[in-house]
């Protein structure tokens, strides 16, 4: 029995590891499908009207990003709190 003790606590030790890091993932992918209202290169920033609500995107870090207003595009985006106050 003493020989199985540390073979079960170490599988009990990787069980636990594992659980913690799958919940720490990174945040839920999403996706806006719509129609530029705006494109802004210079601002780095991309407005996307979808049944008449207008969301605003960041484009940073996009290279060679080609719409045009009234082009239909899906954005694929996660949401990511900059600051958050109580």
């Amino acid at each position: 029995m003493r020989s199985r003790t540390p073979v079960l606590v170490a599988a009990v030790l990787m069980a636990l590891i594992v659980a913690i890091g799958s919940s720490s993932a990174a945040p839920e992918p999403y996706q806006f499908t719509g129609t530029v209202v705006e494109y802004d290169a210079k601002a780095k920033t991309i407005s996307v009207n979808k049944g008449g609500t207008v969301w605003e995107f960041s484009t940073d870090g996009l290279k060679d990003l080609k719409v045009k207003k009234g082009d239909r595009v899906t954005v694929f985006y996660q949401m990511v709190a900059k600051k958050i106050e109580k």
